[in-house]
């Protein structure tokens, strides 16, 4: 059930992350995204204008404030991520791309419910990358399947295999989720009637067509769909665009009918065109207002020609605002653990830090500790979680996250801003 901020049918155009933000948790039941593979280049759309996007980072496209939450989310993704730069170095390409799908991730796994799904839609440029992100953020139990989508399309290389596929990562919330078997066609001009029960096709049907014989069995992880003929009527000019038969498998498969499905890089809206057509809800995120206009002619093209036009119901919702999270009161702001930890290897000095998952915090400080030193002395759940830790460093000495001071002394002091903070 969509939250009461949002209506079914709705385009923001927005950063996705304002939009995911203000969304209420556990409220979708699938998610499709298909965000820029940090290509290093521009890709411009061949007809439809204004369709264009920068698919590269750099290191002041990356906010400290997510990086920050990051790490009080989520310690192993951010250790992922301070890997990836020692590795590559401070300026990481790399790491500025992770570290902007990071904290969209961390959302997108908030917002599902816990039957939910994601898909995200990558190609080898990244996907390795992705799939350990994915692991730290979904925890890798409820991985479920690298999709590899195979094409054919123009371009031969004779300096290597030439690259003709793309990856699709499938997760999972939890263990308890949906999913549809999806039949494909297998085609042999071998097959014939099968008679026991050892046959793997035995109890099939079987019919024949001008490419031979053929039955359905369960998909496979690798999808052979075609990507979109230049002269095809769903084509839009779109760079990039993905085959609605692509999109009907993904949505069949992790959803019902009057599910949410949610596409956070939403493009020319082919995720909304498929759900509309299999009777789902939907939302489409995207920072081009051409993803609204798109949405609107495919709507009236390819699902009910002129319906939407003329039936105020099914009207396409714009928004440019992020909506207001609803689930945790009207006036709703986050709140994490500003945390006061000893270790006895430190004496008379404390870490103060912030977590979402205090006890995660202390669990992973002790796992990392061969004496198992780590303390809890004392904790404070506040939406000023991250006033209140720079106020907490600036007043007492400190060696990074560590404190020099009386611990009595720390108590007090973040007793008086929490009640300074409520007057």
């Amino acid at each position: 059930m969509l939250q009461s901020t949002i209506k079914n049918r709705t385009i923001f155009c927005k950063d996705n992350l304002e939009i995911l933000q203000g969304m209420d948790s556990n409220t979708i039941d699938l998610i499709y995204l298909d965000p820029p593979f940090n290509k290093q280049k521009k890709f411009t759309g061949s007809s439809a204008e204004g369709a264009e996007f920068n698919d590269w980072f750099r290191l002041e496209d990356v906010k400290g404030e997510w990086v920050e939450s990051i790490k009080e989310d989520n310690e192993k993704l951010h250790n992922f991520l301070s890997g990836i730069k020692n590795i590559d170095g401070r300026n990481s390409y790399n790491f500025c791309y992770i570290a902007y799908m990071a904290i969209r991730l961390i959302e997108c796994h908030r917002v599902l419910k816990h039957t939910g799904s994601l898909y995200l839609h990558c190609d080898p440029t990244m996907s390795h990358y992705l799939k350990i992100a994915l692991d730290c953020v979904f925890d890798a139990q409820n991985f479920k399947n690298e999709i590899i989508w195979c094409y054919k399309s123009g371009g031969i290389s004779k300096k290597y295999y030439s690259q003709k596929h793309d990856v699709i990562l499938f997760y999972s919330k939890t263990h308890t989720y949906t999913f549809n078997t999806q039949k494909e066609k297998s085609y042999s001009k071998t097959f014939t009637k099968a008679t026991n029960g050892k046959d793997p096709f035995w109890g099939q049907e079987f019919f024949k067509d001008e490419k031979g014989v053929y039955c359905y069995v369960n998909a496979k992880d690798y999808w052979n769909i075609p990507i979109i003929h230049s002269s095809a009527k769903e084509r839009t000019g779109y760079p990039t665009q993905k085959p609605l038969a692509l999109l009907e498998r993904i949505i069949k498969a992790s959803s019902n009918e009057n599910d949410v499905v949610l596409d956070p890089f939403c493009g020319c809206a082919t995720t909304c065109v498929a759900a509309e057509r299999l009777n789902r809800q939907w939302i489409g995120v995207d920072i081009s207002v051409k993803a609204y206009d798109l949405v609107r002619e495919r709507l009236n093209n390819e699902v009910r020609p002129g319906i939407f036009k003329m039936d105020p119901h099914r009207d396409i919702c714009f928004k440019t605002d992020p909506p207001m999270r609803t689930d945790n009161g009207e006036n709703y702001r986050q709140q994490k653990f500003v945390y006061v930890i000893s270790n006895t290897a430190y004496p008379n000095e404390y870490k103060v830090g912030v977590a979402l998952n205090l006890q995660q915090r202390i669990t992973a400080y002790q796992t990392s500790d061969p004496n198992r030193g780590y303390k809890e002395e004392y904790s404070v759940l506040t939406p000023h979680y991250r006033a209140l830790e720079t106020h907490i460093h600036r007043t007492f000495d400190n060696k990074h996250e560590w404190v020099m001071a009386d611990l009595q002394d720390i108590k007090d002091e973040i007793g008086k801003f929490i009640r300074k903070s409520h007057t």
